[in-house]
């Protein structure tokens, strides 16, 4: 949990505030991956999202959860070749 804190305190002193969720947009910003490897990722059940949206309506704003990419990306860096 104090490392969660200290990297909470460090990014904040770097003017980096890391949000909880993001949109499809976001993604590129904040990991380099695009729109489509970003839907990929979400159907697959690799990355957490959920869709905003009122009953009856066609479409909703998709949000994605921070942290499941983190976590998804490390997942991909302790994986042996």
């Amino acid at each position: 949990m104090s490392h969660e804190l200290d990297n909470k305190a460090g990014a904040a002193q770097h003017g980096e505030l890391k949000p909880e969720y993001l949109r499809p947009k976001g993604m590129l910003f904040h990991f380099g991956i695009g729109r489509t490897q970003t839907y990929d990722l979400i159907a697959s059940g690799k990355i957490k999202s959920v869709s905003l949206k009122k009953r009856g309506q066609r479409h909703g704003t998709r949000l994605i959860c921070y942290d499941s990419v983190v976590r998804y990306l490390e997942s991909l860096s302790n994986s042996k070749p």
